[in-house]
C-alpha cells in the first residue's frame, strides 16, 4: 500500500541535492566565494579578504537545502495526488521571476550590498532557469587591517580604484551568473545541469553541477546524487605577477525516505577535493611572541616579531579532502506546520572537524509562509593552525593567519516570512509574492588573537511573480 504523505512534506523531500543552494545566495556573504554552492561546495575562496565569510568547513545553505521552496498554495487537506506524488501536470508550471535585495553588515567592519535576479520557465518535461547576482563589498576587516600592504594609507589598489585614506579598506564588486536546465519525467526521475561563472578583480571561476534523483519502492524512497567541478583563477591587486589556479571537485550521495504521512528523513554524504593554491595573497603570518597596537587610522601594527617585520605570506597545503554527513528529519505537526531538525558532521585532511545541530519551524498557509530557525556550529582547528607561531619560520611546514581554520563556535538565527500579494484574476494575470528574511550570526574564535568574536546580520527582501 502506498503512503500518502502531506503534499508539502513530499515536495520538500524531493528537492535535489544542491538545488536550493544554487538558487539562493549564501546566508553569509563572502567577497571571494565565487564558487557557487553545490555538492561539496566550500564557502571561502582562495584570495578572500574575509569580508564576512562563514567558517571554511561550514555549509550555510544546508538548513534551506531540503524544505525551503515548498509551495505557499498547499491544498487544504495537505493530501498528495493519487500516485503518492506531487501533481504530474507539467503544463501548470508557471514562468517565474524573482528579484532579491540584501544588506549584510558585521562587527568586523564589513558591509555587502547584494542584488539577485532569477528567472525560470518550463516546457513539458523540461525546465530552464538563469540568475545574475551582484555583490558590492566594502571591508576594513582584521585581514585587511593586518595586511602590511592593504593597511597602508594613501595607496591605490585596483580593487578599490581609488586612494585609501582609512588605514586599510578594500572595495570590490562580485558578479555571478548561472544557467541551468532540468528534465523531470513526472514519474520520479529528475536530472539537472547547472553552469556558473563568477568574477571579481582578483578572482574568477567557472563551474558545472550535475544532479539527479530517482524514486523507488512505490515512490516512498528517493535516491539522490550529484557532482560538481570548479576551476578557480586567483590573482592579487598587490602583485601583478601572482596568477594561481585551484580546482575543486565535489560529490554527493543521498537517500530520502517517507516514513509516515507526517514524517520523512534524508541522509546525505558530501565530499570534495581541492587541488592547487588555497592560501590568501593578502594574509601575512607574523612569527615570535608578538603584540599589537592600533594605528591612528585603524591599521593593526605588530611589534616584537621574529624574522621579517611584515611577516611572511601564509602557506597552506595545496591538497584538501573533506567528508561530511548530514541527517535531516521532516515532521509535520499539521497540514501546514512542520519541524525540520538537522545534524551535520564533517572532517577534512587538514584536521578541521566540525559538528552542527539545527532546528527550523516552518509554517505554510495558502497565502503566507513563515520560517523560524536556530543553528549551533562548532569547529576544531586545523593541525597546522596556531594562535602564535613563536619559532623561526623555517621550522614550520605550513602556517596561516586564517581565523576560519581555527577553533570556531557559532550561533545562527533566521527568520523569514512570505506573503501572496496578488492572486491571478484571469488569463494573462500573474501571481505576486513578497518575502523578507533576517539572518543573525555570532561567531567566536577562541584561538585567534586578533578577533575574539564577530556578530553579523543579513537582511533580504524579495519579490516573486508567476506568469
Amino acid at each position: 500500500m502506498q503512503l500518502r504523505p502531506r503534499a508539502w512534506l513530499l515536495a520538500a523531500l524531493l528537492v535535489p541535492i544542491g538545488a536550493v543552494a544554487q538558487a539562493q545566495p549564501s546566508a553569509a556573504p563572502d567577497t571571494a566565494a565565487a564558487t557557487p554552492a553545490g555538492p561539496g561546495a566550500t564557502s571561502a575562496a582562495p584570495g578572500s579578504t574575509d569580508a564576512g565569510a562563514a567558517p571554511a568547513d561550514d555549509d550555510p545553505d544546508s538548513n534551506d537545502d531540503l524544505i525551503a521552496d515548498y509551495e505557499l498554495g498547499v491544498d487544504g487537506d495537505g493530501a498528495a495526488s493519487d500516485d503518492g506524488a506531487a501533481s504530474d501536470d507539467g503544463d501548470d508550471t508557471p514562468t517565474t521571476g524573482a528579484l532579491r535585495f540584501g544588506v549584510y553588515t558585521d562587527s568586523d567592519q564589513t558591509s555587502v550590498y547584494r542584488a539577485l535576479g532569477v528567472v525560470s520557465s518550463a516546457a513539458g518535461a523540461w525546465a530552464f532557469n538563469g540568475s545574475v547576482g551582484i555583490d558590492a563589498v566594502t571591508s576594513a576587516s582584521v585581514d585587511v587591517r593586518s595586511s602590511p600592504d592593504l593597511s597602508a594609507v594613501d595607496v591605490v589598489t585596483s580593487a578599490s580604484g581609488r586612494t585609501s585614506t582609512s588605514g586599510g579598506q578594500m572595495t570590490d564588486n562580485r558578479i555571478q551568473a548561472t544557467s541551468g536546465v532540468t528534465w523531470d519525467d513526472s514519474h520520479g526521475r529528475v536530472v539537472s545541469l547547472t553552469g556558473a561563472a563568477a568574477t571579481e578583480r582578483d578572482y574568477k571561476s567557472l563551474s558545472a553541477n550535475l544532479n539527479g534523483s530517482i524514486d523507488v519502492l512505490d515512490r516512498t524512497t528517493t535516491l539522490l546524487g550529484g557532482v560538481s567541478f570548479t576551476d578557480n583563477w586567483i590573482a592579487s591587486v598587490l602583485d601583478r605577477d601572482l596568477h594561481e589556479r585551484m580546482y575543486a571537485l565535489g560529490w554527493s550521495l543521498g537517500i530520502a525516505r517517507v516514513l509516515t504521512r507526517n514524517d520523512a528523513v534524508r541522509l546525505r554524504y558530501d565530499g570534495d577535493s581541492h587541488e592547487g593554491y588555497q592560501s590568501s595573497p593578502y594574509r601575512n603570518v607574523r612569527f615570535g611572541d608578538w603584540s599589537t597596537t592600533t594605528g591612528p587610522r585603524g591599521q593593526i601594527m605588530f611589534t616584537n616579531t621574529l624574522g621579517p617585520a611584515d611577516g611572511m605570506p601564509e602557506l597552506e597545503p595545496t591538497s584538501r579532502l573533506r567528508h561530511a554527513a548530514t541527517l535531516e528529519l521532516l515532521h509535520a505537526l499539521g497540514d501546514h506546520v512542520g519541524l525540520h531538525p538537522q545534524l551535520r558532521a564533517s572532517h577534512d585532511s587538514w584536521g578541521v572537524t566540525s559538528a552542527s545541530a539545527a532546528l527550523d519551524l516552518r509554517v505554510a498557509e495558502p497565502t503566507w509562509r513563515l520560517q523560524l530557525g536556530y543553528r549551533y556550529y562548532q569547529q576544531w582547528k586545523a593541525d597546522f593552525f596556531q594562535d602564535k607561531y613563536t619559532a623561526d619560520p623555517s621550522t614550520y611546514t605550513y602556517y596561516t593567519a586564517d581565523k576560519d581554520l581555527g577553533d570556531v563556535v557559532g550561533h545562527l538565527w533566521n527568520f523569514g516570512v512570505s506573503w501572496v500579494l496578488r492572486e491571478p484574476e484571469g488569463l494573462g494575470s500573474s501571481r505576486l509574492l513578497l518575502d523578507a528574511r533576517v539572518d543573525l550570526f555570532r561567531y567566536s574564535y577562541p584561538g585567534f588573537l586578533l578577533l575574539a568574536e564577530r556578530t553579523s546580520a543579513l537582511v533580504q527582501l524579495g519579490l516573486t511573480w508567476e506568469l
